[in-house]
């Protein structure tokens, strides 16, 4: 499978990163050794080749715990029988939008082109190295064994450096060179069997050097970086630097073993001048770099130090951690503890995500959420899309006063009814209620003492269906008998979702501990009228019931499902009970979704709307609609919210319509 443009364009804005911290650190660490530089542009290069791994199996984006005030239960209104308007008659005229006809020709869209062009050059750099290896492996083939003068050398050189590798005589070289990654070769030219012992000594020593330092390997790194970012410069520039470096710090260990610098420089240019190293062998005098050595060789004030352990170390621990802190990079949330939509905390403007996510997505994204801002005039209002199997954020429109905002991720709103569907997971996975269950609602009103709950209608007895698609507080009310507070808390708490700090210390008290025992906070609080969560904490949330039970963490980072961890919630069954019962939600005649409907598409979801009062003592409201679509097989969780719109616009009203048309969009092809 090709990868993606998305997930090409994110590793190379990663990458970039860490290749530029690498070229930054090279230039501070002038007054270092060569050795530094080269162990820091080393690592470096390793990191970025890792970054695709890392990034798919990094730790995802776990969400905080969030916090809020209990809201007032809200009758959520019932869908009205009027015809949908003339937009979304327009944005939903496709006959079939999943597929659009096959008898039109499509031509290739450019994420598309961008990752086969991608993919073409990294062919071709990949091709370039591997043939050079050839051509290597074929010289050490036609090689033999070195005559006794150079045998006697090489013991000499190994003292000195510490690492040992055979020596063989060669006819395609005229200048020593060392080659292989798991066993090196020292390749020797046949005519170089009357230099001085100084010279061969020499040349010895600085291979060995390459040997002990491991530079084939660093080598075949960086020709994969190379290919991996052939567009980026920076990969080039830092693939070149480690070159000048790595025979820069070759050169320092000859130094260092006692031969003088004006003999191994006049050793230098002499071989130099015979003929260059081919491709695929690090040969002694590369002349493409020979002025910089001879310098470097002759400067008696320079340092050539070897990277100490403590040192390496300390290196490997600083790549490993820039590494991480690149490959987890996520939008940065408000703190330890999220806002919440009670104290909405102002949220810095900040860009669509940059990688992961979907361009042609993010634009619809952007697109519906100025429609929704025009007509509602929201406080601040929020869609996300999300890949429900592998929990990636494909698209995160956000605005405030009329700015982009991250609200999907740092604001965190009282729920309102899409809460009634973790009220019923987690009914039906303890077994206190099953899907053939009815409850008496009592003709649309409860009393708890003086206080009365009530729906938006007089229903008798409703079955689960129609409860949820009714969104009746009175039948919920009656699920949370069964189930009890504790159970409550711990379902919440399962589906990473955040309650009120009035109820997180403990069940008893506000909540009774036990089933079957009434309380008017017990219903408040399973009508979702207690617990708070974020847009993208609803979407994980919903996608428990898309992914058939498990819960995966949302993350910026493209990866498959093969690299998704997943954390068991329900059972397979029990998720999809629910999402059957949330299709009801939509599809039913009297559903408060139904104007989240889109034709020739079966939609699961449900409506919210919620209200609170503030502790300066302002009002507050919010209106929702999460869904998922296809229900059968769930390819995307939308989530639709806006905070405050104007007229007490409802979910089924504000959020609901954005949503079918988000929808629709998306599975049309824009």
């Amino acid at each position: 499978m090709s990868p993606s443009s998305t997930a090409i364009l994110g590793l190379a804005l990663r990458g970039a990163v860490v290749l530029a911290l690498a070229l930054g650190a090279v230039r501070l660490l002038r007054p270092a050794s060569s050795d530094v530089r080269r162990v820091v542009l080393g690592l470096a290069l390793s990191a970025v080749l890792l970054l695709p791994f890392v990034s798919a199996l990094a730790p995802s984006w776990e969400l905080p715990a969030t916090a809020g005030v209990i809201g007032r239960p809200v009758a959520e209104p019932l869908a009205d029988d009027a015809p949908p308007s003339p937009a979304l008659r327009a944005a939903l005229a496709a006959p079939n939008p999943v597929a659009p006809a096959s008898s039109s020709p499509t031509a290739p869209r450019w994420p598309s082109v961008l990752a086969f062009v991608w993919a073409l050059g990294a062919l071709l750099v990949v091709a370039r190295f591997v043939v050079a290896k050839m051509r290597a492996h074929a010289l050490v083939r036609s090689s033999t064994p070195a005559p006794a003068s150079w045998s006697r050398a090489a013991e000499r050189a190994s003292a000195c450096v510490g690492r040992s590798a055979p020596v063989r005589v060669t006819r395609g070289l005229s200048s020593p060179a060392v080659t292989g990654i798991l066993w090196p070769v020292v390749l020797v030219p046949e005519d170089a069997d009357d230099w001085s012992d100084a010279r061969k000594d020499a040349v010895l020593i600085h291979e060995l050097s390459h040997v002990r330092q491991r530079d084939c390997l660093v080598q075949l790194v960086a020709e994969l970086v190379c290919a991996l970012h052939w567009f980026d410069p920076l990969a080039w520039l830092v693939a070149r630097r480690l070159r000048i470096e790595r025979e820069l710090s070759a050169d320092d260990g000859v130094l260092a073993a006692g031969t003088r610098a004006s003999d191994y420089a006049e050793s230098l240019v002499a071989i130099a001048l015979a003929q260059r190293a081919p491709r695929g062998v690090l040969g002694v005098a590369d002349r493409s770099e020979l002025g910089a050595r001879v310098e470097a060789i002759v400067d008696a004030t320079r340092p050539r130090r070897r990277v100490s352990r403590a040192g390496a170390v300390a290196s490997l621990a600083g790549s490993l951690g820039a590494l991480a802190v690149v490959a987890c990079a996520a939008p940065a949330s408000n703190g330890d503890r999220a806002p919440t939509g009670v104290q909405a905390a102002r949220v810095a403007p900040v860009p669509p995500p940059a990688s992961g996510g979907d361009p042609v997505i993010q634009g619809i994204a952007d697109e519906e959420i100025e429609r929704l801002v025009a007509a509602w005039a929201p406080r601040a209002a929020a869609i996300l899309v999300l890949e429900p199997s592998t929990g990636r954020i494909l698209a995160n429109a956000g605005r405030e006063g009329g700015a982009r905002a991250d609200v999907a991720v740092g604001r965190a709103y009282v729920t309102g009814s899409t809460f009634k569907a973790i009220t019923l997971a987690g009914a039906l996975e303890d077994g206190v209620v099953t899907a053939a269950d009815r409850f008496d609602c009592e003709n649309g009103k409860r009393a708890y003492g003086d206080v009365v709950l009530r729906d938006a209608g007089s229903w008798a007895t409703l079955s689960l269906a129609d409860m949820l698609a009714v969104s009746s507080n009175i039948g919920f009310s009656k699920v949370f008998d069964r189930l009890g507070g504790e159970a409550m808390l711990a379902w919440t708490k399962r589906f990473h979702l955040g309650v009120s700090p009035e109820l997180s210390g403990a069940a008893s008290g506000w909540l009774p501990a036990r089933p079957v025992d009434r309380s008017f906070r017990g219903a408040v609080f399973a009508i979702g009228e207690a617990a708070t969560a974020s847009p993208l904490q609803m979407a994980a949330a919903y996608a428990v019931f898309a992914n058939d039970g498990a819960y995966v963490a949302p993350t910026l980072a493209a990866r498959d499902a093969a690299s998704v961890r997943s954390e068991r919630v329900l059972r397979p069954e029990t998720a999809r009970a629910v999402r059957a019962l949330l299709r009801d939600a939509v599809e039913a005649e009297r559903a408060t979704g139904k104007a989240a409907r889109v034709p020739g598409v079966a939609i699961a979801g449900k409506t919210g709307t919620a209200e609170w009062t503030r502790e300066d003592g302002t009002e507050g409201a919010y209106a929702s609609f999460v869904g998922m679509a296809p229900a059968d097989a769930p390819r995307f969780v939308v989530v639709v919210g806006a905070e405050q719109p104007r007229d007490g616009g409802a979910g089924g009203k504000v959020a609901a319509p954005v949503f079918a048309r988000v929808v629709s969009r998306i599975l049309s092809g824009g």
